[in-house]
């Protein structure tokens, strides 16, 4: 069953995958937080589409495997996948995560990311951007 939650995760996701920043923008609510687990802190939405923008500029091919994706209780959707992202010299980095999606009127009004940063470093370092300092 796809209910209208899962439907804007999956636009989400597509938007990443074909590297439209502009479509995720247009996705995220105006007042988004996106927390991650390695800052323990929210980014809003310039800074997290600025992020994205980055990681489309420095990565050639990102790809994710959806390993389950439920809906769950008031508007929130859980997402377990395999972030598949190629380097520039052709080699591919696996980065496992889960991410819980909060979805309000259409748009992501808020995520919490939960991922391996010791992959996110790989790729950050393959691609010359800073690493990952844990809070």
């Amino acid at each position: 069953m796809d209910t209208p939650e899962l439907k804007t995760v999956a636009r989400f996701f597509a938007a990443i995958e074909s590297k439209d920043t502009e479509a995720v923008a247009d996705l995220y609510a105006d007042d988004v937080q996106v927390w991650h687990n390695f800052t323990r802190a929210c980014m809003d939405k310039a800074a997290n589409v600025q992020t994205l923008k980055a990681m489309c500029e420095h990565v050639p091919r990102v790809r994710y495997d959806v390993e389950e994706r439920i809906q769950l209780a008031d508007g929130r959707v859980l997402q377990r996948h395999v972030l598949r992202a190629t380097t520039p010299a052709g080699d591919e980095i696996l980065m496992p995560a889960c991410i819980f999606i909060t979805v309000r009127d259409g748009r992501v009004a808020r995520i919490d990311e939960y991922l391996d940063t010791g992959q996110a470093n790989r790729m950050r370092a393959a691609t010359g951007r800073p690493l990952i300092v844990s809070a």
